[in-house]
């Protein structure tokens, strides 16, 4: 959300989109009050399941069949309205959509760069190194990896897991991003502006699809928009 404030700040007409909702809809409220004006919440947010769970499970309960070319169809209206989009994920790398489709499969339709946003815990280096080799191999490139949701009193894992990172990964490891704000946790709005300033500098590029049209503008962000997902 904050990344959104700072490209409008700076001039840049931006959109968040959230694809998918399950629960309640508070993320794609956020990424509307922050992207350009004009928006409605079905233009960020096409599909909202109510059932707090994987989409399929949701899916499953609430007896809707999710049709993936209106979410696709949804994305390209919106990256024709504006210069850049950032779309977030929903749940994990290989959360179940539809029984044969996954949140990958999603990505690799709209085609952006991935940005891997990683729960800085126990487990961290297993579920991260995981998702980056899927998104590799499905032949996305990888902007990045953003530690997250640092503790104020960390573990042993928490506190060595950036420095084992720095030293296996291929792509951009942004584990101060966490520092700052373990350090200045009363400061979260700053944080951000500083995490903000620190992802825009990714080199991200024009995306396009596998049919070669061009999609939206990268910001340096993920999520597409650099796509921004969690690997768990």
């Amino acid at each position: 959300m904050q990344l959104l404030r700072r490209l409008r700040t700076n001039g840049r007409s931006c959109a968040g989109f959230k694809p998918i909702c399950c629960g309640d809809r508070r993320d794609a409220e956020l990424l509307l009050s922050a992207g350009a004006n004009g928006l409605t919440i079905d233009e960020i947010n096409p599909l909202w399941l109510r059932t707090p769970a994987a989409p399929l499970t949701a899916a499953q309960i609430e007896a809707v069949n999710i049709n993936i070319e209106r979410l696709l169809d949804a994305f390209r209206k919106l990256a024709a309205q504006v210069d850049n989009v950032f779309v977030e994920g929903v749940g994990g790398w290989m959360v179940p959509v539809r029984s044969d489709y996954f949140v990958k499969d999603l990505a690799v339709e709209i085609g952006l760069p991935v940005l891997v946003v990683a729960q800085n815990r126990l487990g961290c280096l297993n579920h991260t190194l995981l998702t980056l080799r899927s998104v590799q191999a499905a032949g996305l490139r990888c902007a990045g990896v953003v530690l997250n949701s640092p503790s104020r009193d960390p573990d042993i894992a928490q506190t060595t897991n950036a420095d084992i990172l720095a030293g296996v990964l291929d792509v951009p490891l942004l584990p101060e991003l966490a520092e700052m704000q373990k350090n200045c946790p009363q400061h979260g709005g700053k944080f951000w502006v500083l995490a903000g300033k620190r992802i825009c500098k990714l080199n991200l590029h024009e995306s396009r699809t596998r049919s070669g049209s061009p999609q939206a503008n990268q910001v340096g962000t993920c999520v597409a928009k650099p796509f921004w997902q969690q690997p768990y």
